[in-house]
Formats: C-alpha cells, sequence, structure tokens
C-alpha cells in the first residue's frame, strides 16, 4: 500500500468518526414525545374507525367595512361615533414589545380604585365622626379589664424613669387605651396601639404626652401632691384651711369608660355646677351615727375624732348674758352653757378611748359602731335666730341636738367630718370597693356618680369652654380634663385644663409639639 492510499483511509476513518459523533450528539439531544397512553381494550363490536366531524369548521379571517362603505353600499348615513366614555374599553395589548405599557395601565387602575376606596373611607369618617366621654366607673368593674383611667399610677415599660418636666417629677393626669379609641375619633389619625399617658408640670402649664407599648408596669408617683402652687384640689375645701392636713395627697386610680358621642347620641356629660351637689348635701339634715358615715379603718376613725376634738372649741361654754338680758334670757342662757360643758367632758373621754386603742387594736366595725353610738348619745345645744313673725323682731330658740347630728344652721363639726370621710373613702374604693360598707357604697356612689357627670372629661371634641389658641381645622383635642373635686384636681378658678395638638403631627405620632391652655 502506497503512501496515497495509506492516507485515504486515514482521511476515511476521521470523517466515519466525526459523522459518528454528530449523529450521538443529535441523538442525545433531539426532542421526545411523550409516551403514548396505554389503549383501552375495545369491547366487542366496537369500530376500530374513529369518529369523524360531520362538516369541517373552516377558519374565516374578520373583514372589517368602514363605516362610510357600508353608507355607500346600504345608501344609508353612516352611524354617528359613540361619545367617549372614562373607560376605555378596547382590548389592551399584550405583544411582547408592549408588555411594559400593559403593566403601567394595570398599575393606573389599581392606583385609581385605591385613591376612590380611601376618599370613600374618608367620607365615611367625616360622616361618623365621634368624641369621646371618660365616663368614671361607678360601681368599679374587674381590675384586670381596666385600660384606661385617671389619676394614680401610669403603667410604663419596665426600667423606665418617672418623667421629669424642667428638671422635676412631673405629676400624672391619665392613661388612655389606644386600641380602644374608635376609628373615626380625630378624623382617623393618631396611634390605635399601646397607650397615651399624660404628665404635666407640677406648676405650669408644661406637658409630656407618651405613646407607650409595655404597659405591665404599674408606677408609683415619686411624690405626694405637696406643692402649695400645684393642681391638687379636693373636694369640699380640703385644700385650704385647718382641714388641709386630713387630706389624701394624691389623685385617685379611677377607672374609666372611653364613651364615644355621635351627632344625635345622648351625652353622659351634665352641664351644671359641681358645687351644686356639695351645697345639697349641706343644706340638708343628716346624722353620722347612720352606718353610711361610720367611720371604715383607723385612719377614717382617728381623722373623725381629731376634727371633733378641734371643733369643741366652738361649744359655748360661759353663761355670759347680754346687757339688759331678762331674766327669762339669762336662765336659757345657763342652760344652754351647762348642755355644751357636759357635751365637751364626755366627747373628750370617747376621743381619748378612740386614740388608746387606736395604738393597740386592730379596727373593726362594731366598735366603729359603739363609738357612733356613744357619741349620738351626748347632746349639744345651740341658739337659732329667727325673726318674730308678729313683730319683726329678732329672736333666738335654743335647739339642743345630738352630737352625730348636722343642720345648715347648727353646724359644730358633722359637716367638716363628713368632708374627710368623702375624701378618705373615694380612695379606699378605688383601691378596694368592698373596703367600704354596703350602706356606705349605697350614699357613696351615687353622690359620687352625680359629681362625675358634672365633671367629666373628653377627647376630641372641640373645647367645653373658650380657649384662646384653638383652630378648629388644624387643632385635635387630645384632652380636656375639668376641675374635679371628685378626681382632687383643679385648674385655674375651676376652669378646664385643654391640649390640643396639631392633626399633621398627630397623624405621624409626634407628641412633643403640645399646645396646653386654662379655659376662661
Amino acid at each position: 500500500m502506497n503512501q496515497v492510499q495509506s492516507a485515504a483511509l486515514t482521511l476515511a476513518g476521521i470523517t466515519l468518526a466525526f459523522v459518528a459523533l454528530v449523529f450521538a450528539i443529535w441523538w442525545l439531544r433531539r426532542p421526545r414525545t411523550a409516551p403514548a397512553v396505554p389503549r383501552v381494550p375495545r369491547a366487542p363490536g366496537a369500530s376500530r374507525i374513529p369518529k369523524l366531524l360531520r362538516k369541517a369548521k373552516v377558519e374565516v379571517d374578520p373583514i372589517e367595512i368602514s363605516a362610510s362603505r357600508l353608507a355607500r353600499v346600504s345608501g344609508k348615513a353612516p352611524l354617528e361615533p359613540q361619545a367617549p366614555t372614562d373607560y376605555d374599553y378596547r382590548q389592551i395589548p399584550v405583544s411582547d414589545g408592549e408588555d411594559d405599557a400593559v403593566e403601567a395601565t394595570l398599575e393606573a387602575l389599581a392606583a385609581e380604585v385605591e385613591g376612590e376606596a380611601h376618599r370613600i373611607g374618608n367620607a365615611e369618617i367625616e360622616t361618623e365622626a365621634v368624641t369621646l366621654r371618660l365616663v368614671p366607673q361607678i360601681p368599679l368593674r374587674d381590675a384586670i379589664s381596666t385600660n384606661s383611667w385617671l389619676g394614680g399610677r401610669p403603667r410604663l415599660p419596665e426600667g423606665m424613669d418617672w418623667p421629669e418636666i424642667d428638671g422635676e417629677p412631673a405629676d400624672f393626669l391619665a392613661q388612655i387605651d389606644c386600641a380602644s379609641l374608635p376609628p373615626a375619633l380625630w378624623g382617623g389619625l393618631g396611634p390605635r396601639d399601646g397607650a397615651l399617658a399624660f404628665f404635666i408640670h407640677r406648676r405650669g402649664y408644661h406637658m409630656q404626652v407618651l405613646h407607650v407599648r409595655d404597659t405591665d408596669v404599674a408606677v408609683s408617683p415619686p411624690l405626694a401632691l405637696d406643692d402649695p402652687d400645684g393642681w391638687f384640689g379636693p373636694h369640699g375645701g380640703l385644700r385650704f384651711g385647718d382641714l388641709e392636713s386630713f387630706a389624701v395627697r394624691a389623685f385617685p386610680e379611677w377607672p374609666v369608660d372611653l364613651v364615644a358621642v355621635r351627632p344625635g347620641d345622648g351625652d353622659p356629660r351634665v352641664e351644671a355646677d359641681p358645687s351644686e351637689t356639695g351645697a345639697m348635701l349641706y343644706n340638708r339634715s343628716y346624722d353620722i351615727a347612720d352606718p353610711a358615715f361610720h367611720p371604715f379603718d383607723w385612719g377614717s376613725m382617728t381623722a373623725m375624732v381629731a376634727i371633733l376634738e378641734m371643733r369643741l372649741d366652738r361649744l359655748m361654754t360661759d353663761a355670759v348674758p347680754s346687757p339688759g338680758a331678762s331674766a327669762e334670757d339669762i336662765v336659757t342662757l345657763e342652760q344652754r352653757a351647762e348642755i355644751n360643758r357636759e357635751a365637751r367632758v364626755r366627747a373628750a373621754e370617747i376621743v381619748a378611748i378612740v386614740h388608746e386603742s387606736a395604738a393597740k387594736e386592730a379596727f373593726s366595725t362594731s366598735d366603729a359602731s359603739a363609738v357612733m353610738a356613744a357619741l349620738h348619745a351626748v347632746h349639744w345645744a345651740k341658739a337659732v335666730h329667727r325673726i318674730d313673725p308678729e313683730t319683726g323682731a329678732d329672736a333666738y330658740d335654743t335647739i339642743t341636738l345630738p352630737l352625730t347630728t348636722h343642720r345648715a344652721d347648727a353646724n359644730l363639726w358633722v359637716h367638716d367630718y363628713q368632708t374627710i370621710l368623702f375624701d378618705r373613702a373615694k380612695h379606699a374604693w378605688c383601691a378596694n370597693p368592698d373596703s367600704l360598707s354596703a350602706p356606705m357604697r349605697a350614699f357613696f356612689e351615687p353622690y359620687w356618680r352625680d359629681l362625675a357627670a358634672r365633671e367629666m372629661a373628653a377627647i376630641g371634641h372641640e373645647p367645653f369652654r373658650y380657649v384662646h389658641d384653638y383652630d378648629e381645622d388644624r387643632d385635635a383635642v387630645l384632652l380636656d380634663l375639668p376641675t374635679s373635686g371628685l378626681m382632687s384636681r383643679i385648674f385655674g378658678d375651676c376652669d378646664n385644663l385643654v391640649v390640643t395638638i396639631d392633626k399633621a403631627d398627630l397623624a405621624v405620632g409626634n407628641f412633643t409639639k403640645l399646645r396646653v391652655q386654662v379655659s376662661n
């Protein structure tokens, strides 16, 4: 074999190898059909010929004829074009080159729907606008379910320091559960989770409103309300005079219900002078020997005998007749003085027994009843002025009363004690309603409810009284807090503390820019 033949055979082998390689690659990459489904056995007598359509369906391309051409054919005038509509009913093209345009169109439609829904939602909020009344719970319900309250102790995140304003511990006023706020309050603005805690400077109109979410830890105030220029103002004059030392120097922790008031709804708040309730009690006669007025612990018992001891000096025990007094007047004067001298001695004995027992014995309601019965058995005398209906001259009658009886024209000490008892009883009741007897609750709860209706706080409304800087379009009322003897607070000359915020700040949860004003 010559060299030419050898080269030819080599080339032929290479060619065959290349062809085999190409065939192998094609075989591996060829499209594969799915395996055929196993045939179902044919029923006996069935035909092997498949069923055919009687008539093949012919696909016809749509023919478009213009309106002018149709008019020429039919001899009629062409139809007027349909007026354009807000929505484009033409089919959206979906070719590969127009995907972006389709997506943009869909997004525009979604944004339009979302905007319309938002507009409708805002319209519903406007038509269903509500304000809130902070209605004190009387009687109290389960303390576990209490979410909003006035006074007492705030619930703050664990480890959080007590808020300070201008370097001083602030006074706590209220804590409101945001989850309980109606959706329509403040036009839908503001938080709906956590709680808002309100703190005020001890003497000035500077506030902190904290939006807290961890509200598990009740924190007691670091200081008593002992600032003479502060906001402490209990009911019945306990803020001034010699009764001041008997007051519980704290805001009672009073749970409140958030009651929504819509246009046309009944309002639980009553427009009235809060002093009317106290005046009604003073002007009527009552006797603290009634179980409704009995001391309920050693604190109220020792306070009672302390005020009695202070008022015994008011008993007229000297029989000094006025110049020109008749013999009859002198005898009457001496009889009154003798009654009062005896009353003073017996009352002093009871006071001493109470002080001795308080130091070494546990308090009991039976002992309290015994003390009240002993005081009721002591009588005192007073000259009551009147005008003689026949002559028009001044006249004086002697009346004799149990030491436990109050009359508006014979006020010795009983009404002062009742004022002290009112204050102590509300604090004890807020801590534990069962600490008061059933007769006490039956008397005080309606009394407190009447006061609460006249001193009710509110949220989200136009201020109840005029404040200088308020714009209905700009501002939202965070809290309108009236002076309240029930809650032991006073603002200005018995006015309202009004806390407002710009709606724009409320919308973003910025509570650092507040307006704090007192109504006038």
